[in-house]
């Protein structure tokens, strides 16, 4: 999301909706691929799968304290570009997507909260994968068109410093929420 941001701010519509295109198939893969092994894994162990969980869980709480203890008062939004090509757009939001370990972390820690032993786990996995991917283009579709117009805003420290702070807390909270879900 950071990237596709970035993008906006940097590039024109055209370039910044081709990244965004790359890492949203880049996302979708790693999606894909990340229940494709809960699915193996849940066949396996129960106790891993909730080890993994836990795991995932105490990395969005770090995650958070970090937001909440960002130093930089601004955000990236170099105008130089270094892709020069479509292609080299669409490549680099696919290789960012697949490679960002923050994505699958969230997925083994959320996903598995939603699936009932009990019935078909392939369709529950095709259809939190569908709404994820979904919710991760439309937030995408709000960054490529905001980006734009808040581009004053983020260019002012208060509002970044403010912005980290909120994400922190919203990490913060999510993580506690999820482990208070996995107890009972």
């Amino acid at each position: 999301m950071v990237f596709v941001l970035n993008t906006r701010l940097s590039q024109n519509l055209k370039e910044t909706l081709i990244s965004a295109s790359g890492c949203l198939l880049g996302v979708l893969m790693s999606i894909t691929v990340c229940c494709i092994t809960l699915l193996f894994l849940s066949n396996l162990q129960t106790i891993f799968i909730k080890l993994v969980n836990l795991f995932g869980i105490i990395y969005l709480f770090i995650m958070g304290i970090k937001h909440l203890k960002y130093k930089s008062k601004q955000i990236n939004h170099d105008n130089s570009s270094e892709y020069k090509t479509r292609e080299n757009f669409f490549i680099n939001g696919f290789f960012i997507a697949i490679s960002n370990p923050k994505t699958l972390l969230f997925i083994i820690s959320f996903f598995p909260q939603f699936i009932n032993p009990n019935s078909s786990i392939l369709s529950q996995y095709s259809i939190l994968i569908f709404t994820f991917v979904v919710c991760e283009f439309s937030w995408m579709l709000i960054y490529i068109w905001g980006g734009e117009k808040i581009k004053v805003l983020i260019k002012k420290p208060k509002f970044f410093y403010l912005f980290n702070k909120i994400i922190g807390t919203f990490f913060i909270l999510f993580s506690i929420s999820l482990i208070s879900l996995s107890l009972t």
